[in-house]
């Protein structure tokens, strides 16, 4: 679906406006065919990440570059508040295995550390520290503890492919070396890109997801 620059750019507004839980006062949008640039300011990390979210499920966007600023309101948060802040913040999710993941924090930009067995624990922790105020940026050194992998897990991911709604499994090629897992082809949105990169992940063993996809509109 393409759209002209001048349509999509209002899109992408209004999607992020749209969005209760971000605010978008001091963001700038800019398209050109169908890339997307979003530049400004924002409160929160998470609110970076969210907009980044949001400007995808837009239709006719292709590919985003990410130039958001993190700027807290209210000055700058002292490293030794953010890294308690965070600590406080993972010990409260409940996705996150207690005690498993670690946290340090310099100059605004938190290093996640540790290990975890699962990829979606990961992915927790680091929207968990994303929240906090002060955080200007987040180094994900958390790692997912290797268990054994099936002979036939490429087989497996491409069966999930093809009970799920919105994936053309007969456009991705799924391969793997050891624990890592390989998608390549051609989707035709981002939601059926993070939705193959997602099952790939659920996938027992799996450690690592190299996405190649591409998306052709």
């Amino acid at each position: 679906m393409h759209k002209p620059n001048n349509v999509l750019e209002l899109d992408v507004k209004e999607e992020l406006d749209w969005d209760p839980m971000l605010d978008d006062t001091r963001m700038v949008v800019q398209a050109d065919d169908g890339r997307v640039t979003l530049s400004g300011t924002v409160p929160t990390f998470y609110e970076a990440t969210r907009a980044v979210d949001d400007a995808w499920a837009v239709g006719g966007v292709r590919d985003i570059d990410n130039e958001l600023l993190v700027g807290p309101v209210g000055g700058a948060v002292a490293d030794a508040d953010i890294a308690a802040a965070c600590a406080r913040s993972l010990d409260a999710d409940r996705l996150v295995p207690k005690g498993s993941v670690t946290v340090e924090a310099n100059d605004g930009w938190v290093t996640l550390g540790g290990r975890v067995r699962h990829h979606f624990q990961r992915q927790a922790a680091k929207l968990a520290a994303g929240r906090v105020d002060g955080v200007l940026g987040i180094i994900d050194n958390v790692e997912i503890s290797s268990e054994p992998i099936p002979s036939d897990v490429a087989d497996r991911i491409k069966k999930a492919f093809q009970r799920s709604a919105i994936i053309d499994d007969s456009l991705i090629d799924v391969t793997n070396t050891g624990h890592t897992i390989y998608l390549d082809g051609t989707v035709g949105s981002y939601a059926t890109r993070q939705q193959a990169e997602d099952i790939a992940w659920e996938a027992p063993g799996v450690t690592d997801v190299d996405d190649r996809l591409v998306i052709v509109l």
